[in-house]
């Protein structure tokens, strides 16, 4: 049987970039299909996918490029520290260990599981709205003059018809809900909040961050 022949670190960040490019090609389809619930909540399933491949991506061919330079233990040591922060519920428990630090990222990673073998991605639509409001004063002096006995009235000029609320409408997004993890026996073990903000800016910044993890990988593959 032929052997693999070693990569070379192009082409394992090719590899990563590769898909980086995936995750982004759905995070832009999330744009796209904003206002339709279920193409949505689809393109999302595929972001999460595509993003923890990514993962999947560095542990295989990452650490198989360290392992053809003889580093492969220095490889294992640095991407454990880097797993300190995402760090699942279920992976902590086995490798008995924190949570992921980052709470943002850990939340992702348990969303892709609930969409791939549970259901798909609970998303609630939420609406942002934006009131202002305008008053008017009107005025009215009475002045009694008890020398004399004569009372002067005076008033204000008519202010102006009050304007209707002004009801500006801010942007109609998706956010998500809290996940609830359930263990082996069926009992609810762990439930992890959503973050705050909408599910695109979440998504962008999550892969904000892989893509920063991909380019510290190939630093530290640079080295061996």
């Amino acid at each position: 049987m032929a052997k693999v022949q070693p990569k070379t670190l192009a082409e394992v960040r090719a590899k990563l970039d590769d898909k980086i490019m995936e995750a982004l090609d759905f995070l832009c389809d999330m744009e796209t299909w904003k206002k339709d619930h279920i193409r949505f909540t689809h393109r999302v399933s595929a972001f999460l996918a595509a993003a923890e491949s990514i993962l999947s991506m560095i542990q295989k061919h990452a650490k198989r490029y360290a392992r053809d330079h003889g580093r492969e233990p220095t490889f294992i040591a640095w991407y454990e520290a880097k797993v300190d922060a995402f760090r699942k519920p279920d992976e902590a428990r086995n490798a008995k260990k924190l949570i992921g630090s980052d709470a943002e990222w850990v939340y992702l990673r348990a969303a892709r599981d609930d969409t791939i073998h549970i259901e798909p991605t609970d998303l609630a639509l939420s609406l942002q709205v934006t009131f202002t409001g305008h008053s008017y004063l009107t005025a009215r002096l009475t002045v009694t003059n008890h020398e004399t006995g004569t009372v002067t009235v005076a008033e204000s000029e008519p202010a102006p018809r009050p304007e209707p609320d002004e009801t500006k409408e801010g942007k109609a997004y998706w956010a998500f809900k809290p996940i609830e993890i359930i263990d082996k026996g069926g009992n609810i073990s762990h439930v992890i909040d959503p973050p705050m903000d909408d599910v695109f800016s979440v998504c962008k910044r999550h892969l904000d961050k892989l893509i920063e993890l991909v380019e510290e990988c190939e630093r530290e593959l640079s080295t061996y």
